[in-house]
C-alpha cells in the first residue's frame, strides 16, 4: 500500500434534501435550519444548510472505500467548521496523509471540504489505522 507522505485523495460530493432530511431522522437533528426554507430564508444563512457532520461524513467514504480502504479503522476525526453548505451544492473532500507509523499501521491525515470556489467549508486531521496488507 502507498504511503508516500502528500499522498491526497479527493470525492467529490452534492448533499439533496432527501438526503439531508434522512440524516434529521437518523441523527435527531431536526433543527429547522437545515429543514424549514422559511426558517432558513430569515436565517444568517438566509436558506437551508447541510448539517456539517453530514458533510463530514465524507471522509468515512474516502478511508472506508478510496484510501486507505476495505479493512481500514477510522479512529479519530476533528472538525472546525467555516462556511456554510447549501442543499445542492458541490463540495470536495481531501483527506492528504501527513504521517505513518509503520509498526502501529495508524496514519494521519489533514482533512478538508471545499466549495466550488475553492474556499474551505470544514478542515480538521483524522488518524486512521491501515489494514494489513495480504
Amino acid at each position: 500500500m502507498d504511503v508516500t507522505l502528500g499522498k491526497e485523495v479527493t470525492f467529490d460530493c452534492t448533499f439533496s434534501e432527501e438526503e439531508v432530511t434522512l440524516f434529521a431522522q437518523i441523527s435527531g437533528d431536526n433543527n429547522p435550519i437545515h429543514l424549514d426554507k422559511k426558517y432558513a430564508e430569515d436565517s444568517i444563512f438566509k436558506r437551508r444548510i447541510v448539517h456539517g457532520c453530514l458533510v463530514a461524513s465524507s471522509f468515512s467514504k474516502i478511508f472506508g472505500t478510496l484510501y486507505p480502504g476495505e479493512g481500514s479503522i477510522y479512529l479519530s476525526q476533528t472538525l472546525k467548521f467555516i462556511k456554510p453548505v447549501y442543499l445542492g451544492q458541490l463540495i470536495t473532500a481531501k483527506a492528504t496523509l501527513i504521517d505513518f507509523d509503520p509498526e502501529k499501521r495508524r496514519g494521519r491525515f489533514t482533512t478538508e471540504c471545499v466549495n466550488e470556489e475553492s474556499a474551505a467549508v470544514l478542515i480538521g486531521e483524522a488518524v486512521v489505522i491501515f489494514p494489513d496488507e495480504k
